[in-house]
């Protein structure tokens, strides 16, 4: 087994250094194959400078530098596109998505095609300083909104820290799932309803960034994610 790990990143160069480092230790430690690959849009600060180095470094890590597109979820898209592993690990690059968790998650694909770590099944946690307490309940309360009004089987559905074989991808249409920002997950699950995908819900505990600034508006994506999910129930991207 190969994994790939995906790393979206825009304005984050004090963080992607250190963390493609833990992800290499961790998966190394645990005598996996891996390759790292960064999607970077061009970040003003730098991160695609970071990254060029790092792929010149090292042959596990793959720099791609796009200069004329932008966005969370067509980063992603990218990164699955030019992966090479038989599981894709997607996480956020603001160490917010523990590394440490990949070998727990990973364990789980000898039953399951797709693992979620969540804030909010028994035993997962939000460890925020900055997040104030409506935020977390009003996050929660989101997620739970969205299983209800998609039957989907994964209460924390806007997360995206999930690993998936990467035959799993195949069975959608890639262009129509990975658009927005963080809807792209909840996207991806229930454009794999009824096509026999197996998917498991673990809890991990969510700690907020190391460096850097959120690139997250609560009211704006809260209201983008609803608009979304209705679209979804009402058939608008079939």
């Amino acid at each position: 087994m190969r994994i790939t790990a995906i790393l979206p990143t825009y304005n984050e160069r004090h963080n992607i250094g250190p963390l493609v480092k833990e992800i290499h230790e961790v998966l190394s430690k645990n005598r996996i194959d891996h390759e790292i690959i960064i999607v970077d849009d061009y970040s003003p600060d730098g991160t695609w400078k970071v990254a060029e180095r790092m792929a010149k470094r090292y042959e596990f890590v793959k720099a791609i530098v796009r200069k004329r597109e932008r966005g969370l979820a067509s980063a992603i898209k990218r990164g699955i596109l030019e992966s090479k592993g038989d599981v894709v690990v997607i996480l956020d690059t603001d160490f917010s998505h523990p590394p440490k968790d990949f070998p727990r998650m990973l364990k789980h694909l000898n039953k399951y095609d797709m693992v979620f770590a969540s804030r909010y099944v028994k035993g997962g946690r939000m460890i925020a300083r900055d997040m104030k307490k409506w935020q977390h309940i009003l996050s929660k309360l989101f997620n739970r909104y969205i299983k209800l009004v998609l039957n989907i089987p994964i209460l924390d559905s806007t997360n995206g820290f999930f690993v998936a074989k990467k035959e799993v991808f195949k069975k959608v249409k890639l262009n129509k799932v990975f658009t927005g920002y963080g809807d792209f997950c909840f996207k991806l699950i229930y454009a794999l309803k009824g096509k026999g995908v197996r998917m498991k819900e673990i809890p991990f505990t969510y700690k907020e960034r190391v460096h850097g600034e959120s690139k997250t508006v609560i009211k704006t994506v809260g209201w983008s994610y609803f608009k979304e999910t209705l679209k979804l129930r009402m058939g608008f991207y079939n």
